[in-house]
């Protein structure tokens, strides 16, 4: 059996912990960053909007475009982006200039996540890949667990700045080692790029994607408005960092698991995954100006979006072998539609009904998307069970 290719697949995991990291460090620093700025919580709000907005837009499309890139280059081109972005964030004068930085982080996010789940699969054997992605989602579990809190810790005592200054010299480190460490793989050899509308005709795909944008459009209704939800139930700005950090641990109690299910029953885990969300929606819903439910529904969705982010890269792999950056981009697409228009959404909700109006939103969201999902599949009796991943050249595989 081929080695576990831990180095590489690790520095991979770093990579997505500073993307994760960048895109949701503002939701902990909401208001901070609004009153800097000078603008309303619902219109900060919306530099995870336009963040988000960018990645629907260009990861598909970008999968599609660099399918034959070579990989590493890709990678390494994304990562000094992060670096661009996020040093720009730290001179940022005024809210234009910051959403315009905001939107270079998007584009840069849409091509880190086209590329990185196929890269991932090419390093390990069919039968690895829960196992590949769990890293991967490591990275963004310890990104909630660490990288938020820790940002949102730092802004509130020295300044939101410094957070951004801090996430541009780890991206900066990040490049330098990918640029020296990671292994060389190609991209696709096949000689016609295949349309994004046949990747979507691939069996048992189009149910994954639905549930993917469906889903997180209700998640991120509650996630991109959480420092004002905590608040709404009682606690200060300076206690938001250490339910934070509750939500990160229970996130990342879950990856052992996400990665032992994943290669065995994907389904029931998507379901399960789905209906802890549903749980912490509904506590919030009934008993939202109650420090513990507050703090009860910030844990159960640290353990729901520990598992579901893994099952559906996991899922997008499984159903598309044979065009895995198209598929992850489309994806990467449908969840960031669901990023974006949850936190547009919820900025119209945060207006027209107050704070209290966002969990029932985000419930029957989550709801539907669980719904249409567990229907489509249960329907088509969609089997998601591993199965070898083929390489592009001979080689790609199992490199170590």
């Amino acid at each position: 059996m081929t080695r576990f290719p831990w180095p590489h697949l690790l520095l991979l995991g770093a990579g997505v912990f500073i993307s994760v990291t960048t895109e949701l460090v503002p939701t902990g620093l909401l208001l901070s960053m609004s009153r800097d700025l000078q603008v309303s919580p619902s219109r900060l709000g919306l530099l995870v909007t336009g963040y988000a907005v960018m990645v629907a837009l260009f990861a598909a499309p970008l999968g599609t475009l660099t399918a034959r890139m070579p990989r590493k280059t890709l990678l390494v081109a994304s990562l000094g982006a992060y670096t661009a972005s996020n040093a720009v964030m730290i001179v940022a004068p005024d809210y234009p200039v910051a959403f315009g930085a905001r939107l270079l982080g998007g584009v840069t996010h849409g091509l880190f996540w086209a590329v990185v789940g196929g890269y991932a699969a090419r390093l390990v054997t069919g039968d690895r890949v829960g196992r590949a992605v769990t890293v991967l989602s490591a990275g963004g579990s310890m990104a909630v667990l660490v990288g938020v809190p820790a940002g949102t810790s730092l802004g509130t005592a020295v300044g939101w700045r410094t957070t951004f200054a801090v996430l541009t010299g780890v991206a900066v480190l990040l490049t330098l080692l990918a640029w020296w460490l990671l292994p060389e793989v190609p991209g696709s050899s096949a000689p016609v790029r295949t349309p994004m509308r046949e990747v979507l005709r691939q069996p048992n795909f189009p149910p994954i994607v639905a549930m993917t944008a469906v889903t997180m459009l209700g998640a991120y209704l509650m996630i991109t408005y959480t420092a004002p939800l905590l608040h709404r139930a009682g606690l200060s700005e300076t206690q938001i960092a250490p339910v934070l950090l509750a939500n990160g641990i229970a996130g990342t109690l879950m990856l052992p698991v996400a990665g032992w299910v994943a290669d065995r029953w994907l389904r029931p885990g998507i379901l399960a995954s789905g209906g802890l969300l549903m749980a912490g929606l509904v506590l919030l819903s009934l008993y939202g100006t109650a420090v513990w439910a507050a703090v009860g529904t910030m844990i159960l969705f640290g353990l729901g979006m520990g598992l579901l982010p893994v099952f559906m890269q996991a899922a997008t792999l499984r159903v598309a072998p044979d065009h895995t950056e198209q598929a992850s981009g489309i994806n990467a697409s449908a969840y960031n539609i669901g990023v974006a228009c949850g936190a547009l959404v919820g900025a119209l909700a945060l207006d027209t009904w107050g704070i209290g109006g966002i969990p029932p939103l985000g419930l029957a969201l989550v709801t539907t998307g669980m719904l249409v999902y567990a229907a489509a599949t249960g329907a088509t009796r969609i089997r998601l069970r591993a199965r070898p991943l083929p390489a592009t050249r001979e080689g790609d595989q199992g490199v170590a």
